[in-house]
């Protein structure tokens, strides 16, 4: 066997005709087995090397042969490869150009087709517009001498319509200026009569008042005499109004308080202390005038648990002392809270005095 050679990518192989070197290799045997059975034939040595040289040399030789033949066949087949490649090359390539070709033909037809639909389209459209446009300003001026016309008879139907309509309105105008005055004057009479009548109402209705006003100062004073004794038995300190006697300043216990202003002491006790000292809180935004003296006004105070005043009302005195006091409560607002819930349940709801002696 022997090895090949190739061009390019082609790898060569080179093959033997085995059949005919097999037949020869037979003559040979077949020849030295004559020879050896015929002994007076029999041949040197030095003969059959030769003939056993010249059988290898023809097979050398067709192998040779047998070589190049396939080598030829081989060059040819790759040659007509690639011929026939480069022909199918050549051709799919010319197709190619031709389908190409073809294709960009097709597509500047179809362009051109569709250009010159867009343009009729257009031409169509602006033609319609124009149409439309013209009908639209006929239309219009039409519809602007109609609406003209029918202003101009409106107007003159207005116009007839307003002066008719002045005219009855001056005419009841002035039937109504008329009746007008004599309601005028009806009504000021009768509402003389109402406002007499009401201020007689008025000034015996503030005369009971002030009957009845009297008359709760003077149970308030007693009321509050008694309480401040009251209070004074049970605590021994004095919290809503100075000691005993008139524009004293000191407590049973010697605590020191605000004299004839407001008389608030200050207890001995936790919750005389909390009394006196959320009073004191009040009183001291009572704001006092020369005429409140001798005057008394008690006011109900509320607080919630935590010191805030809830309500507040007058419970008797004076409207002038009263206001002032109203006054001093709203703007005092909340106080401390107290210690403990007994305390706040003692003090929840209380009466304070606001006095000027």
């Amino acid at each position: 066997m022997g090895g090949g050679e190739g061009n390019g990518d082609v790898i060569g192989a080179v093959m033997v005709d085995t059949g005919n070197a097999a037949q020869e290799w037979g003559r040979i045997q077949q020849a030295k087995k004559v020879n050896n059975t015929n002994t007076q034939k029999i041949e040197p040595l030095e003969t059959r090397k030769e003939i056993i040289e010249e059988t290898e040399n023809k097979l050398e030789q067709t192998k040779v042969e047998q070589d190049a033949k396939l080598q030829a066949e081989k060059e040819a087949k790759f040659k007509a490869e690639q011929e026939a490649k480069l022909k199918a090359e050549k051709e799919a390539k010319l197709k190619a150009e031709q389908e190409a070709k073809l294709k960009a033909e097709k597509e500047a037809k179809l362009k051109a087709e569709q250009e010159a639909k867009l343009k009729a389209e257009k031409e169509a459209k602006l033609k319609a517009e124009q149409e439309a446009k013209l009908k639209a300003e006929k239309e219009a001026k039409l519809k602007a001498e109609q609406e003209a016309k029918l202003k101009a008879e409106k107007e003159a139907k207005l116009k007839v319509e307003q002066e008719a309509k002045l005219k009855a309105e001056k005419e009841a105008k002035l039937k109504v200026e008329q009746e007008a005055k004599l309601k005028a004057e009806k009504e000021a009479k009768l509402k003389a009569e109402q406002e007499a009548k009401l201020k007689a109402k008025k000034e015996a209705k503030l005369k009971a008042e002030k009957e009845v006003q009297l008359k709760a100062e003077k149970e308030a004073k007693v009321k509050s005499a008694q309480r401040n004794a009251l209070d004074d038995f049970i605590n021994g300190g004095d919290i809503g109004g100075g000691s005993a006697s008139i524009g004293g300043n000191q407590s049973k216990q010697g605590a020191s308080g605000t004299g004839a202003a407001l008389g608030v002491g200050d207890g001995g006790k936790e919750g005389d202390r909390y009394g006196a000292l959320i009073k004191k809180q009040i009183q001291r935004r009572f704001l006092k005038e020369p005429g409140f003296i001798n005057k008394v006004c008690i006011v109900e105070v509320e607080l919630a648990r935590n010191g805030a005043i809830t309500d507040f009302r007058r419970l008797s005195g004076p409207d002038d002392i009263c206001t002032a006091a109203l006054s001093a409560v709203s703007r005092t607002k909340r106080v401390p809270s107290a210690p403990n819930e007994d305390i706040y349940r003692k003090y929840q709801k209380f009466s304070l005095e606001f006095k000027l002696r």
